[in-house]
């Protein structure tokens, strides 16, 4: 059976490395959001998220939205 829990919190080292994130990728402000978070601003029918992103990721391989706004 597939263990979808990992031996660490995903949203901890994505704050680790957000400076970086944010200076290679040259972006302006970064959201870290859970998927049930994320399902939130889906079913409010908030643009710039998609179900289909959301669902997709799982531990080990976050799902990722850009977008300008």
């Amino acid at each position: 059976m597939f263990k979808r829990k990992l031996p660490f919190v995903e949203r901890d080292v994505l704050r680790e490395v957000l400076p970086y994130l944010k200076r290679t990728l040259n972006l302006v402000d970064v959201e870290i959001l859970s998927c049930e978070e994320a399902l939130e601003h889906v079913g409010a029918g908030e643009a710039g998220y998609s179900r289909l992103i959301v669902e997709s990721s799982e531990p080990g391989s976050p799902a990722f939205e850009f977008r300008n706004v």
